[in-house]
């Protein structure tokens, strides 16, 4: 089993969330987009260029969800529950996943892209927009985090890690300053050793990205 990443990306994070949770053993192949030779290399293995993508039985399954929904067939009994077997659980565990990807994902991303574009190409109105967006999602999340552990209750589950590459990007760029329940989940979600393990290759990653260029 073979997983593409690039682990400064919040759907790779997920990804590997999942892997570690269930303690799957795994080849990691680090993707450089960054660079045309990088992304020229890595179409000859996936046309659309998107990451993550898990190579299992010579079988091709991309996009982050998909991966977990897999990981969570094949390994059932292995590691974490991450989609809950009864099914009521199950949608709702869904659910949060997709409303993480599309409304604290999403705009985090874009801002963050968008920060780190020249001052002239950058594009204040959408920033705004997704500004927006995150803040009312933030503030649903931290409303329902006075009252529970986790994203879908008080057990991990695929929305957790869904929720915590955002969130850690969310956290660095001063949107949950105000936010005691969601700084307090970030440190339960800090004290799981697979997020360990995942800081422990993102943060060199972040410091030689920012690091000055000669």
């Amino acid at each position: 089993m073979k997983l593409y990443y690039v682990v400064a990306s919040t759907y790779s994070q997920k990804a590997l969330l999942a892997l570690y949770e269930k303690n799957i053993a795994f080849e990691p192949s680090v993707v450089d987009l960054a660079s045309e030779a990088g992304r020229a290399a890595y179409k000859e293995v996936y046309p659309m260029c998107k990451v993550p993508l898990l190579v299992a039985e010579n079988s091709f399954i991309p996009e982050s969800s998909i991966i977990v929904e897999y990981l969570e067939d094949e390994f059932a009994n292995q590691g974490t529950c991450l989609i809950p077997t009864d099914k009521t659980l199950a949608r709702r565990t869904r659910f949060k996943d997709r409303m993480i990807d599309l409304y604290v994902n999403n705009p985090i991303v874009a801002i963050f892209l968008d920060s780190r574009k020249p001052e002239d190409k950058r594009n204040p109105e959408a920033v705004a927009q997704a500004k927006n967006t995150l803040m009312s999602s933030l503030a649903h999340f931290e409303k329902e985090l006075g009252q529970q552990s986790y994203m879908n209750g008080d057990v991990f589950t695929m929305a957790d890690c869904a929720m915590f590459g955002p969130l850690f990007y969310a956290k660095q760029m001063g949107f949950v300053n105000e936010s005691p329940n969601l700084q307090a989940y970030f440190e339960r979600m800090m004290a799981r050793p697979s997020v360990q393990k995942l800081m422990g290759e993102l943060i060199p990653f972040l410091e030689q990205m920012n690091s000055p260029k000669n």
